[in-house]
């Protein structure tokens, strides 16, 4: 089932807009997610990013509605979004306009780099316990489907707003120090060294664009199937042996990954 659908003009008005107005291409909505919340969510993104300021006026509804191929009801659902969420000001004889607002700070790790290590951000224990891990996770782990692990939820806060959502994955043997007072002024990193002599060798990361679920959503404070950066970092001991399987989700918006390559011999890359 595809998940991305064109689209269209939703109601005989925008139609009549856009045949006054030159045809431009059509905008892959997702299908799952209400076209107002993700015409608001692009507006959100334009004022983040220095697109609109706070004296200049918004597009009229009109423009609007020719731009997004949608009806002034959904234009008008997403401004509404937008005005509640303090975004937006309209004042009787000036129109409506972008607030300013102080910029969130955008997190950037690069390779090498903790992911959260710097950051300032506080974690929170959201869950310790024995469960059974997802297939995936068992395999890496070399635990049998019938194997409980502790799984550890955390989730980081910045400023009072949380930027990520952390779900680590580890085989008993590993786990027993593992607890809420020793991550209280530890790092799982050290807690693993201190308590269970586990030193850890490498890490390797796997960067991808994942969709929000319920639950993930309620800890992020984002929208259901919202998009997030998804980072899983499997760790592993000097002889290779799994340690540690980790979820890392963070939200889009805030968070930023770079990587720097290097090459000794280009002629070995065309």
């Amino acid at each position: 089932m595809s998940q991305i659908t064109n689209a269209r003009p939703d109601s005989q008005a925008s139609s009549r807009i856009n045949q006054r107005t030159n045809p431009r291409t059509m905008v892959p909505y997702h299908s799952a997610i209400p076209r107002y919340h993700q015409i608001a969510k692009t507006l959100r993104l334009q004022v983040a990013a220095g697109g609109l300021g706070g004296q200049r006026g918004l597009a009229t509804e009109a423009a609007l509605c020719a731009e997004f191929g949608v009806s002034r009801t959904t234009i008008r659902h997403a401004l509404g979004l937008l005005k509640q969420e303090g975004v937006l000001q309209s004042r009787r004889g000036v129109g409506t306009r972008m607030l300013e607002h102080a910029p969130r700070r955008t997190l950037s790790r690069s390779a090498g780099d903790p992911l959260h290590g710097g950051l300032g951000s506080e974690p929170r224990i959201v869950s310790i316990e024995r469960a059974l891990p997802p297939a995936m996770v068992a395999a890496f782990l070399g635990l049998d489907s019938t194997k409980r692990a502790t799984k550890l939820v955390r989730v980081h806060d910045l400023d009072g707003e949380p930027v990520s959502v952390v779900i680590t994955w580890l085989p008993a043997r590993f786990a027993h120090g593992v607890t809420r007072a020793a991550l209280t002024h530890h790092t799982l990193h050290d807690v693993l060294l201190k308590q269970s002599g586990v030193k850890l060798e490498r890490s390797v990361h796997t960067i991808r664009v994942a969709r929000a679920d319920a639950t993930i959503a309620s800890w992020l404070g984002v929208a259901l199937a919202d998009p997030m950066l998804h980072i899983q970092a499997s760790a592993f001991l000097k002889d290779g042996t799994p340690v540690r399987w980790t979820d890392n989700y963070f939200n889009e918006e805030r968070y930023q990954y770079t990587a720097e390559m290097q090459w000794n011999d280009a002629r070995r890359f065309r």
